[in-house]
């Protein structure tokens, strides 16, 4: 793929600020569950409508369908040390499993969900 240059006339391209990832009925249940897994410091709150965090070491990824925990269109995704223990906290908070534990070529990998279609995955590098 050739490396596209704007050019003078172009707009100054923009800067990726937040994904913003639509969870039902509110943020609050999904803000919880967040929470438990990862600590992230809270920016905003307004109410139940919008929940935001500071993640300075962000990497935003686009998985194909394989490589996401099925029936999710977003997931969040969380390095934790000891996969096994994380999952049984967030499980044991009342988090829904989006599945079992999986073995990929360099992580073991679970999620829950957050929202239908927004998935929370945890994984342990090996």
């Amino acid at each position: 793929m050739a490396e596209s240059r704007p050019t003078e006339s172009a707009p100054a391209p923009g800067l990726l600020r937040s994904i913003a990832v639509a969870c039902s009925p509110d943020t609050r249940r999904a803000g919880e569950v967040l929470d438990l897994a990862a600590a992230p410091e809270v920016t905003v709150r307004d109410g139940d409508r919008w929940t935001a965090y500071a993640a300075p070491d962000l990497t935003v990824a686009l998985a194909s369908p394989a490589e996401m925990p099925s029936r999710a269109t977003v997931s969040l995704n969380v390095k934790v040390p000891d996969l096994h223990a994380a999952l049984a906290v967030l499980t044991g908070a009342g988090a829904e499993p989006a599945g079992g534990v999986v073995e990929g070529d360099h992580e073991l990998r679970a999620a829950v969900w957050l929202s239908p279609g927004v998935a929370l995955s945890l994984y342990q590098p090996r």
